[in-house]
């Protein structure tokens, strides 16, 4: 699904009301991280929420061409390498295309 103010806002209304709590971009990184990661809900410290969010971000990156994924460090965490250049992409439109990624993650999710 194509980006759009209305479809994010639609998602963040059905995530909030799914996980009753507020939610915001964030959160939502979290949440797929989570997900992604396959620990399940649990008590994280503020670095290991971090690592999810990145996770995540990774992910959704993966899913709209910008990086690959590699393979699992030590610790079992995916390896990824950049196939595009991101680093002229403004922060903005960084934002934009992760809306975008979750918009169609979320829609696959719940299609299931």
């Amino acid at each position: 699904m194509a980006y759009s103010e209305d479809a994010w806002n639609d998602l963040m209304l059905k995530v909030s009301k799914h996980f009753k709590v507020t939610a915001d971009f964030e959160f939502m990184l979290f949440i797929i991280g989570v997900q992604e990661r396959g620990s399940g809900f649990a008590e994280y410290t503020r670095d290991e929420k971090w690592d999810l969010v990145n996770l995540a971000k990774c992910r959704l990156y993966t899913r709209l061409g910008y990086l690959r994924e590699d393979g699992h460090d030590d610790a079992n965490w995916p390896v990824f390498s950049e196939v595009k250049k991101m680093r002229s992409i403004s922060p903005s439109l960084q934002q934009r295309l992760l809306k975008e990624a979750m918009i169609d993650y979320f829609d696959e999710v719940w299609s299931q």
